[in-house]
């Protein structure tokens, strides 16, 4: 090799080292970006307070304070519409905290108990209904209902016509010419009468008992659908399939615990709490929560945040990121909270990015307490007020799965 040659080489193999690492250090920050791109939650529920109580059932306090919880906890409502952009590639992002709510098969309670909680709250929410069962029994859903609810921003979507399971291995007696004309009818059917009814297009379809498979992936694509929910566990990220979008199924076995793990939260270290953990107290004028977070350096201040769970107005906080103590004043709220079991809460973000959470239930009597009552009359046991865990325990009489 002559020394030009050699030359010639050194500098070629350079270049392309200097090159390597170039690409080597723009592209980690593109990974890591795509890692860290926002998620969302898509909660399923399908009756809520059934005279019936089937197992699908959620009670109506259960939902409502979990419809509170996510109202007044840093938590963003958002439609399936949006949800399915980001995924398909036509946003760039949705925000932290995500959530998406529908409810399944066409149940009278949709519009009782659902659509009204939805309404004042703001919530934007998805129905998928299957027509079979519109207008057939007292505990459905009418068409009339349907359309008012169409007409007032509802989402409404398909869930099949008649609600079978729509896999081909559960017909093994239907040849594949009979199987596709009745999945047809199933998929399109379905599809065109919903639209008929609401006057819009139905682009969403909910696997009837999330039972699906490649065969019924590639039928609801030809029959016009851009995306289909399952019942798999888990969250829904930029880079899922559209046609086997995921989500978490809620009942009435799931205490409200498990609903805040189900979203993402992990427990926080609070300390120097007031009023304690399940305390009968008779409280000043005004009432006053308060907590001390004992590691708050490790917490986004911007993140952090205090509500109680309750009806009515959202209460103002206070937060001193200096000494990590946070509390909140209630004012003249005591005469609406008498008799009453109360549930403070409060969440921030680490800096990690993981939700945290800390709550605790406390009591407000119907009746004063006596100025110095008697032994007797306190309470037998305190929980100790020193570092609680966000687990908490549920204040509903019912909660979902």
């Amino acid at each position: 090799m002559t020394a030009r040659a050699f030359q010639a080489v050194l500098i070629s193999s350079l270049l392309a080292t200097s090159l390597s690492a170039h690409a080597s250090r723009h592209a980690a920050p593109h990974a890591a970006s795509t890692d860290e791109a926002p998620t969302a939650t898509v909660l399923c529920y399908h009756i809520v307070e059934s005279p019936q109580d089937p197992r699908m059932e959620i009670g109506r306090d259960a939902f409502r304070q979990q419809m509170r919880y996510l109202s007044m906890t840093g938590y963003n409502i958002i439609p399936l519409r949006e949800l399915y952009d980001y995924v398909s590639g036509k946003r760039a992002s949705i925000p932290r905290n995500a959530v998406v709510i529908t409810i399944d098969d066409g149940w009278r309670s949709t519009y009782t108990e659902v659509f009204p909680e939805m309404q004042k709250l703001g919530f934007p929410f998805t129905v998928f209904i299957y027509p079979r069962i519109i207008g057939q029994t007292s505990h459905a859903l009418s068409w009339k209902q349907v359309k008012e609810m169409s007409d007032a921003g509802v989402d409404i979507e398909s869930h099949s016509f008649s609600h079978p399971f729509l896999t081909k291995r559960r017909h093994a007696a239907l040849d594949d010419r009979n199987y596709y004309q009745w999945l047809d009818r199933e998929l399109e059917g379905s599809k065109k009468m919903i639209e008929h009814e609401t006057g819009h297009t139905v682009s969403f379809l909910a696997y009837p008992y999330g039972d699906y498979d490649h065969y019924l992936v590639a039928a609801c694509a030809r029959a016009g659908y851009a995306a289909a929910l399952t019942c798999d566990f888990g969250r829904v990220k930029k880079a899922s399939d559209p046609l086997r979008m995921k989500r978490f199924v809620i009942d009435k076995r799931m205490d409200f615990a498990a609903f805040r793990r189900y979203l993402g939260a992990g427990s926080m270290r609070v300390q120097d709490i007031t009023p304690m953990p399940n305390q009968v107290f008779e409280p000043e004028q005004p009432i006053v929560i308060s907590a001390k977070i004992p590691n708050h350096e490790s917490l986004d201040p911007k993140s952090i945040g205090m509500a109680l769970i309750t009806p009515g107005k959202v209460n103002p906080f206070s937060y001193d990121a200096q000494n990590g103590s946070i509390s909140m004043i209630l004012g003249d709220a005591f005469e609406t909270l008498k008799g009453k079991s109360l549930r403070a809460l409060i969440w921030a973000t680490d800096k990690a990015g993981k939700r945290l959470e800390a709550t605790w239930v406390f009591h407000v009597p119907e009746q004063q307490l006596p100025t110095n009552p008697p032994p007797a009359a306190q309470p037998s046991s305190l929980a100790p007020a020193g570092v609680i865990a966000g687990a908490g325990t549920s204040g509903a009489k019912s909660s979902p799965r």
